[in-house]
C-alpha cells in the first residue's frame, strides 16, 4: 500500500514527529508512507532534520493559492505517487483541498488525524478519522465514518531511561548541579503559550530551592517568553530560567530534566523516559501524574481546559515538595516508564496504524464523499454571502 501523508506544517512539532515514527514504522508492514508538507521558510532545525536522522523522506512543496487549485496540486501529486490512501494530518490546511482534489467523487479514500484536543464542525463526518484523546472517541460515537483512538506514539527504545548525554546536555548549557525542571514544547500563543509563561514565572519562587527551569523549542511566543524569562531572571538575581532554542534531537534535553512539565506528546515522552511529570492545561492548570490521577490523565492526553484562579501558585505546591525529594522523584519515573509500556509504545500504535490504513482503502467511495456534499455546499455559500454582503462605509469624522 502507498499513502500519501500530508502534513500541514515541517515545523518540529509532535504531531509531524508522530507521523515521521509511524512512516518508519509501519514500512515493516508492507506500508509505503510518501510524507509531503508545505516549504519552510524560516532557518534552525525543523522536521527534515528529524526525517533525515530517521531515514525517512519528507518532500516539500510550495501549497496553491485557494482550495480549488489546491486541491488539483493534491490530485496532481497523488497521481503521479500511484496512493492508494490520502492521510491528511491536521483539522486545517489539506482536509478540504483532499476532499475536493483527489478524493473528489470518492475515486480515492482518504482518511485524517486530529491530535488536536477537540474536534471542531470543520471536520467532515463521514471519512476514517483518527485522533489522540480517549474522551473524543467517546464524544463522536454518533460520527458516521469510523472514529478510532491512536495515541501519539513514543519510541520506547529511543526514549528511555538509558539514553546518554544527560551530563553532556547540563554542561553543554551551563545548567549548573542544581534540581532542573525541563519543557520541551512549541512555544505557541495558542494552547500552549499561557501555560509556558506560568511555568516561567513560577521561577520567581520556585528558584530558592536552586532549580533551574529550562525551555527547549522555538515558535511564534519565543520572543515574548523570553522577554517574560529575562524578567525573572533580573528579578531572582541569576539565571533561573533558561531559553535554548530548538533542538533537532531534544532527547538529551528529557534525559537531563529532574521534572518534566508538558502536555501532550511531550508529557508522554517524559513518562517514557522515567521523568516526573506535572501536566499543564493550556490556561495554566497543573496536576502531578502520580498513582491516583494516572488514568485521569491519560484519558484527556496530559491536557486540560481549566482556568485555576492562582496558576503560579498551583504549580509552585506541585513542583517545591517534588524538587526536594528525590526518591518520590524516582518512584514517579519508574511509575510513568511501566505506564508508557502499557499504553503508548510506538510499535504497539503503528499495528493500529496499519490496521486503520487497511480499513479505510475500502470505507470511502462516492457515497461518503456525497454525504458530506451539503456540509461543504453551506460553507461555499456562507462564504459567497459573506463576499457579497455590502460593505458599511467608515464614518467620516471631522
Amino acid at each position: 500500500m502507498r499513502v500519501l501523508v500530508i502534513l500541514n506544517s515541517l515545523e518540529l512539532g509532535g504531531t509531524q514527529i508522530n507521523a515521521v515514527d509511524f512512516a518508519r514504522t509501519i514500512r515493516g508492514r508492507g506500508i509505503e508512507s510518501i510524507l509531503v508538507g508545505p516549504r519552510e521558510s524560516g532557518g534552525g532545525p525543523s522536521l527534515l532534520d528529524y526525517a533525515a536522522a530517521q531515514v525517512v523522506e519528507v518532500r516539500e512543496y510550495d501549497p496553491a493559492r485557494g482550495v480549488m487549485a489546491q486541491a488539483r496540486q493534491l490530485h496532481r501529486m497523488a497521481d503521479e505517487l500511484s496512493a492508494d490512501l490520502v492521510h491528511v494530518y491536521g483539522m486545517w490546511g489539506a482536509a478540504r483541498p483532499a476532499y475536493w482534489g483527489p478524493a473528489r467523487f470518492g475515486r480515492r479514500p482518504w482518511a485524517q488525524t486530529v491530535y488536536e484536543m477537540s474536534v471542531t464542525s470543520v471536520v467532515h463526518r463521514n471519512m476514517p478519522l483518527v485522533v489522540g484523546t480517549e474522551y473524543l472517541v467517546e464524544e463522536l460515537e454518533h460520527r458516521p465514518g469510523r472514529t478510532i483512538l491512536v495515541s501519539p506514539p513514543v519510541d520506547l527504545g529511543a526514549d528511555s531511561p538509558e539514553v546518554p548525554g544527560a551530563e553532556a546536555f547540563r554542561a553543554e548549557h551551563d545548567l549548573g548541579e542544581g534540581p532542573l525542571l525541563g519543557i520541551v514544547s512549541r512555544l505557541e500563543p495558542r494552547l500552549k503559550g499561557t501555560a509556558l509563561a506560568v511555568a516561567i514565572d513560577s521561577m520567581r519562587l520556585l528558584s530558592a530551592t536552586g532549580a533551574t527551569l529550562f525551555v527547549v523549542g522555538s515558535g511564534e511566543a519565543e520572543g515574548s517568553l523570553r522577554r517574560l524569562a529575562e524578567a525573572v531572571n533580573d528579578i531572582v538575581g541569576r539565571p533561573a530560567v533558561r531559553m535554548l532554542g530548538a533542538l533537532a534531537d531534544p532527547r538529551p534535553a528529557y534525559a537531563a530534566a529532574d521534572i518534566v512539565l508538558g502536555m501532550g506528546g511531550s508529557a508522554a515522552r517524559a513518562l517514557a523516559f522515567g521523568r516526573p511529570l506535572i501536566v499543564q492545561g493550556e490556561a495554566g492548570w497543573s496536576c502531578l501524574f502520580d498513582e491516583g490521577t494516572a488514568r485521569m490523565l491519560a484519558r484527556s492526553s496530559y491536557w486540560s481546559p481549566e482556568r485555576p484562579e492562582r496558576p503560579v501558585e498551583d504549580l509552585v505546591k506541585i513542583a517545591e515538595p517534588l524538587i526536594a525529594d528525590r526518591e518520590r522523584r524516582v518512584a514517579l519515573g519508574a511509575l510513568g516508564r511501566d505506564f508508557a509500556v502499557d499504553r503508548f509504545g510506538l510499535d504497539a500504535m503503528s499495528e493500529r496504524m496499519a490496521q486503520f490504513y487497511a480499513h479505510s482503502v475500502d470505507a470511502y467511495g462516492l457515497r461518503e464523499w456525497l454525504l458530506d456534499l451539503p456540509r461543504e455546499g453551506r460553507r461555499l455559500a456562507e462564504r459567497v454571502g459573506r463576499r457579497m454582503r455590502p460593505r458599511v462605509p467608515e464614518e467620516v469624522t471631522t
